[in-house]
């Protein structure tokens, strides 16, 4: 009984940071030369990735010489430094990743809630259930007018933020166009030929059809496994939630190498394709780079952490039951 306990209580303190994990700063990213003085930039050109989207790093500085009223917007910034060398927009990355991430972490933890729960049947039921909600949750956000507004905040803030629009703009939209409307600005901020960006829009509509097929597939998968009672399915429920902190590197860098190696002919500079810096330090033209986790990551590390030891306990009290 004591097992049993443990599992779900370190499970469901996962689940908590989780939910925290979503709305916290996962990695930061500076860009610092000397036509950028630290009196001026004391931590560079700034930006922090979240998962729903790319925020201002850059603080509000209050100095004897410097006495800003609103902070710089450093992603704005960086933007222009990045079209120098024809590189796109940072709001044209990982679109489909960001406007589907309130539901894919809504999966991760209904995925953990069944773990906790025993016996196949009720297992399945809860799944189901939980599968149900999330896909009707994500019909009425992405494809019925308004649902823009079920976005969370951060999402609807960077959309506000990179089509300099009001809340009240958009506010009719759905979720899918308020993507795709996006999208589209975010490739004409510095890319003028029409034919291009929206053959770019058309590939983004398809793929975004792709992903919501391959998630219901995999739902549908998943239900047919527990009720099957197959092993392998049950340890999936969190195994896949582990692997958040995996997830999350191959999908930044791989963001980062289409960044480094789609550079737009229409940079002031030329540039041969490159592999931005994942972690650490680098150098870019006469731009030092910084690369590092911040600490939504390191609630990440927790969170996989503890899944580990649930899962290792509830491993072990099953080999006891047998």
């Amino acid at each position: 009984m004591g097992k049993a306990i443990i599992f779900r209580v370190l499970t469901t303190i996962a689940i908590a940071l989780i939910v925290v994990i979503y709305f916290s700063p996962i990695w930061w990213v500076s860009l610092k030369a000397p036509n950028y003085p630290p009196e001026a930039f004391p931590d560079g050109v700034r930006i922090h990735f979240h998962i729903d989207g790319v925020f201002n790093g850059c603080k509000k500085r209050n100095t004897e010489e410097i006495d800003e009223e609103d902070a710089l917007d450093c992603v704005h910034e960086m933007d222009t430094i990045n079209h120098y060398v024809g590189m796109y927009p940072i709001a044209s990355g990982g679109p489909i990743e960001r406007a589907l991430s309130q539901f894919l972490f809504a999966f991760l933890i209904l995925l953990l809630v069944t773990f906790m729960v025993s016996g196949a049947r009720f297992q399945a039921a809860i799944f189901t259930l939980g599968c149900g909600i999330i896909v009707v949750w994500a019909y009425i956000t992405l494809f019925t007018p308004g649902g823009v507004t079920m976005m969370s905040e951060g999402y609807q803030q960077v959309l506000q933020h990179s089509m300099d629009m009001d809340r009240e703009e958009f506010q009719d939209w759905s979720g899918f166009q308020a993507l795709k409307e996006n999208f589209r600005d975010t490739l004409g901020m510095y890319f003028r030929d029409r034919a291009k960006i929206e053959a770019k829009v058309k590939n983004l509509t398809t793929a975004t059809y792709v992903v919501i097929g391959v998630l219901i597939t995999a739902m549908f998968i998943f239900i047919v496994g527990l009720l099957w009672k197959n092993k392998w399915f049950y340890w999936l429920l969190i195994i896949i939630p582990m692997l958040l902190p995996v997830f999350f590197i191959a999908e930044y860098a791989g963001w980062l190498w289409w960044f480094g190696h789609n550079l737009n002919e229409m940079g002031a500079f030329t540039l041969k394709p490159f592999m931005p810096t994942v972690f650490g330090e680098g150098k870019v033209a006469q731009f030092s780079t910084f690369s590092y986790p911040h600490y939504g990551f390191g609630l990440m590390m927790l969170s996989s952490l503890l899944l580990l030891v649930a899962a290792l306990i509830r491993r072990k009290q099953l080999r006891s039951n047998e």
